[in-house]
């Protein structure tokens, strides 16, 4: 190619040289004018200046012109930006728009202009790196160049474009919601159908919907297909005209093409309809943004037609269809961390063990997001593994999530004040802790934080969980967990919002603290602590209050008379724990300041010891004890007329007192089975009573389930150890099959020896909200056969049942977990058939002495992860399916014969070609 004259350079360069000197001189002479963006323009300003050195080679040496023409429309946007700022300054002189920013944006009018300065940015830091890497892959001389940012951004063309653009990125955590679509997609005939993908900005919303598109079932099904992602500045004719050529393609020799024409919108639009009158098609509106744009298009598509539509907006995919039947909404979620450090891993060579801690560190601050988390990987690819380069990344992601801050804070601003407590209450724990669920929304309802309704039916439990997962979709919590059910499991705060929340908290009269970095005292505008958590911090008052003794009680009243709250994460080993806390409850029972206390919530603390007068507690809420080892309770622990919560789940108490039935606002009891913790029934006497848990309870023949136990209909959460006659089981049944709200059941028979036996239950398939079982004992196969739906895990263990339970349990579309344990299933040969269990991700098969076959057909278990087989002693040989399995991240094989060892030998073994793709294989004796 012949070299160009130097024009085109020196037009490039004059373009770039003035963007660098409007950036020079706004960091330089107007810092004032930033308000917070200081940052992400030096960056900008680094990226520029690369690209100075760097675009020359480009432009003249490979004489490519449509790149310089491209960095001259970048340099266009920064000016933009930067000139925007500059005409700020000149009118700044009026009064502050809105106060709840006056101290921090207050050159800005108002939320909307900050989200608009937030995205330009992104949208400007994103394109020089693809102008850098696409200049790298064009033949510059130099090694491709890094602004240091970690978040990409696919909108960053002012162009739509097509599926052929976007790059294909690994499929983390995505199978689930692959084979969800796909079935929505090709299922069934008739009425349009509109199917939204919604999620947060960069949570794989695009690359979920491309490896929809490109899949095999997909292709075969749609014979035409058209992908366009929609850009900021929408142009009608432009998306119209990347459609019809699409539908076009693969079309026989002689059929009509756009390809080329210039043809009016009218023109397009018809012939687009025209190519639609006949067969299948899909249409994937990538990125749509406003209902609008949604109007402008949808007239275009007939009845046969499937649209995939991704959007962060979930009130546009609400609007897409008025005919709920005709619509559906897949909401993506966050990767959990250990999914994070999969899709990180998988990016990367081997980690070395001394960078793992750090390179999860750099997971967790991706807060779950796929495209955060891989271009951190991407960046320290092409690094030495070192500690340094690694902590320059780490670092590197929060300066780069500085305007993520704004924006979090924005909209934290923005939440409605039920929400804004609940999101306080969090940044009681650590930084580092992970939060459990279940803890959390019965710690909001105890405290009286959740907004319910008098009209309402729905339960306070269920209103909190709605609120959690309203701060996850905005990001105010990071998951770190999920349950096979989709609910979560365990959170944390995130990370730049709580270590800045605490003094917005502190304005929202919700807490005071002695200083910004401290979480563990809060206290109300009285003056008086209204919270404590315990951290162990010796700043804090809390510490010599709790490990000391050398404050008078008077004096602690005047801390303490309005406290609230009292969380301990005291986890020292030896008696310490137990006697600091034990006396300062002792102190301010009888000293009366702490007879306001809604929350005692000692969980993990070392047998504390409760004061005789707990009793005296009167607007105790919630007594939590669990994992504390606790060997008694006192007698006046039934004396709490308003506790709700009582959790002694891993601790040494055995009984219980009579008196447990005067709280009659229990609504969660959790009790030790490993102890066979004895269980009163509720007396026939008794006020009805509101119980959504009991775990853990021991019931033997001396409990009377009728007028007894068969009172409690609203339990959630069921889990017995049971010791029964047949009659008693038959009566537990009886009530078990009444108790249409369950959603956990897990029930364990055993004999006077402590000896696995007989479990008598009726069918369970009319429980439609039961999504976990755990069944231990010889159970009746009809059990197994007639199982609700929507069922997401399933433990089996000693049932003893002769059939194959396979051909039942793969009709359960939601299953998620399957765990056959010791002796469930006796027979020799078990069939996994194509096609079956579509959504399992884990299976586990235990001590199954009689099988020795395991057949696993192709396209069973599409989407499993993770494979367990243990102490299966006549099995035979790995199965031929497993060689199907892509998606298998792990097979553990332990207690295995000799013999089947031998088969699994890494690279040598008989059968090790069957499992050679799946990363982690563990073989243990």
């Amino acid at each position: 190619m012949e070299t160009l004259a130097p024009g085109p350079w020196k037009t490039t360069e004059a373009s770039l040289v003035k963007a660098m000197d409007n950036l020079s001189n706004l960091l330089i002479f107007e810092q004032e004018l930033l308000d917070g963006f200081e940052e992400d323009f030096r960056l900008i300003q680094r990226g520029l200046a690369r690209m100075h050195l760097m675009a020359q080679n480009v432009i003249e040496e490979r004489g490519l012109e449509g790149y310089g023409e491209e960095v001259r429309f970048l340099t266009t946007q920064v000016e933009a930006v930067t000139d925007g700022f500059f005409s700020r300054k000149q009118k700044s002189k009026q009064p502050s728009y809105s106060n709840c920013i006056k101290d921090s944006l207050s050159f800005f009018k108002g939320r909307a202009e900050i989200y608009k300065v937030i995205d330009d940015i992104e949208i400007i830091r994103a394109s020089i790196l693809r102008l850098i890497s696409k200049g790298s892959e064009l033949g510059m001389s130099l090694l491709k160049a890094r602004t240091g940012t970690v978040s990409q951004n696919l909108e960053q063309q002012k162009r739509p474009f097509s599926v052929d653009d976007i790059k294909e990125e690994r499929a983390v955590g995505l199978e689930e919601g692959i084979h969800i679509l796909v079935s929505r997609l090709t299922e069934g005939k008739g009425n349009r159908k509109v199917i939204s993908i919604t999620g947060a900005r960069g949570v794989g919303k695009t690359t979920l919907a491309m490896k929809v598109y490109k899949s095999a079932p997909v292709t075969n099904h749609f014979p035409s297909r058209a992908w366009v992602t929609l850009s900021q500045d929408f142009e009608l004719k432009e998306t119209l005209q990347i459609v019809a050529n699409q539908l076009w393609m693969g079309k026989e020799e002689g059929e009509s093409s756009v390809e080329g024409e210039e043809l009016s919108v009218e023109e397009l639009s018809t012939r687009i309809k025209d190519a639609l009158k006949n067969g299948r098609h899909l249409i994937v509106l990538d990125n749509l943004r406003t209902l609008k744009q949604w109007d402008a298009l949808q007239s275009l598509f007939p009845v046969e037609s499937r649209i995939l539509i991704t959007t962060r907006d979930r009130a546009v995919a609400l609007s897409t269809e008025s005919d709920h039947s005709q619509r559906f909404i897949y909401h993506m979620r966050g990767l959990s961390d250990e999914e994070g450090w999969e899709l990180f891993t998988a990016k990367l060579p081997p980690v070395p063990m001394e960078l793992e801690e750090l390179g999860r560190d750099i997971v967790k601050k991706c807060m779950g997001s796929p495209r955060a988390i891989s271009a951190a990987a991407e960046i320290l690819s092409s690094t030495p593994a070192t500690l340094d380069h690694w902590s320059i990344v780490l670092e590197q992601i929060d300066k780069d999530q500085a305007s993520t801050y704004y924006n979090l804070s924005l909209v934290a601003d923005a939440l409605p004040s039920p929400l804004k407590l609940c999101l306080s209450y969090c940044a009681l724990f650590d930084k580092n802790y992970d939060i459990s669920v279940r803890r959390l929304i019965v710690l909001w309802v105890a405290e009286g934080l959740i907004e319910q309704q008098k009209s309402s039916k729905k339960a306070a439990e269920d209103i909190a969980e709605k609120y959690l997962k309203q701060l996850e979709n905005q990001g105010m919590i990071q998951v770190v967990k999920w349950k096979s059910n989709g609910k979560i499991k365990k959170c944390r705060m995130h990370h730049l919002l709580r270590d800045q929340w605490v003094s917005k908290a502190t304005k929202a009269s919700f807490v005071q603290v002695p200083d910004e970095a401290a979480c563990s005292c809060s206290s109300s505008s009285t003056g008086m602590i209204r919270r404590v958590a315990d951290h162990l911090d010796k700043q804090d008052d809390c510490f010599r209050h709790i490990h000391g003794n050398r404050t008078t009680t008077n004096s602690l009243r005047s801390y303490y008379g309005d406290l609230r709250s009292l969380l301990s994460f005291d986890f020292r080993e030896g008696p310490e724990p137990g006697d600091d806390i034990g006396n300062f409850l002792r102190r301010g029972i009888l000293g009366r300041f702490l007879l306001r206390l809604l929350i005692i919530d000692l969980e993990g603390v070392f047998r504390p010891k409760l004061p005789k007068g707990i009793g005296k507690l009167k607007e105790l809420r919630y007594l939590g004890l669990r994992g504390t080892y606790l060997e008694m309770l006192p007698s006046s622990i039934g004396y709490l007329p308003k506790l709700q919560t009582l959790d002694l789940k891993n601790t040494h108490i055995s009984t219980l007192p009579n008196t447990i039935w005067k709280m009659q606002r229990l609504r969660h009891l959790y009790l030790s089975d490993r102890y066979r913790c004895r269980f009163v029934a509720p007396p026939s006497a008794c006020s009805p009573i509101d119980l959504q848990t009991l775990w853990g309870a021991f019931l033997d023949e001396e409990i009377p389930v009728e007028g007894g136990l068969n009172r409690l209909i609203n339990l959630r959460k069921l889990g017995l150890v049971i010791r029964l006659t047949l009659s008693q089981q038959k009566s537990l049944a009886k009530w078990i099959a009444r108790l249409s709200y369950l959603e956990s059941l897990r029930l364990r028979s055993i004999d006077e020896s402590v000896q696995p036996s007989t479990l008598f239950l009726r069918p369970l398939s009319n429980l439609k909200n039961l999504s976990s079982i755990y069944l231990m004992g010889r159970l009746n196969p009809l059990v197994v056969q007639k199982l609700p739906e929507n069922l997401t895990e399933i433990t089996l263990s000693l049932s003893g049942l002769l059939d194959d339970p396979m051909p039942n349990l793969e009709k359960l579309p939601n299953l998620r977990v399957l765990e056959l344990l010791a002796d469930s299933f006796t027979g020799k040969l078990m069939v996994c058939s194509t096609g079956c269990f579509p959504l399992l991700r884990v299976l586990k098969l235990w001590k199954l002495q009689g099988l020795e076959v395991l057949e696993v057909q192709k396209g069973a278990l599409a989407i499993v992860k993770d494979i367990e087989i243990r102490y299966c002693e006549n099995l035979k040989m790995i199965p031929n399916g497993f060689l199907h399995l892509v998606h298998c991240r792990e097979l553990k094989l332990k207690g295995m014969t000799e013999q089947f060892k031998a088969r699994v030998i890494r690279y040598h073994g008989q059968d090790w070609y069957k499992i050679a793709h799946i990363p982690s294989v563990f073989v243990e004796d």
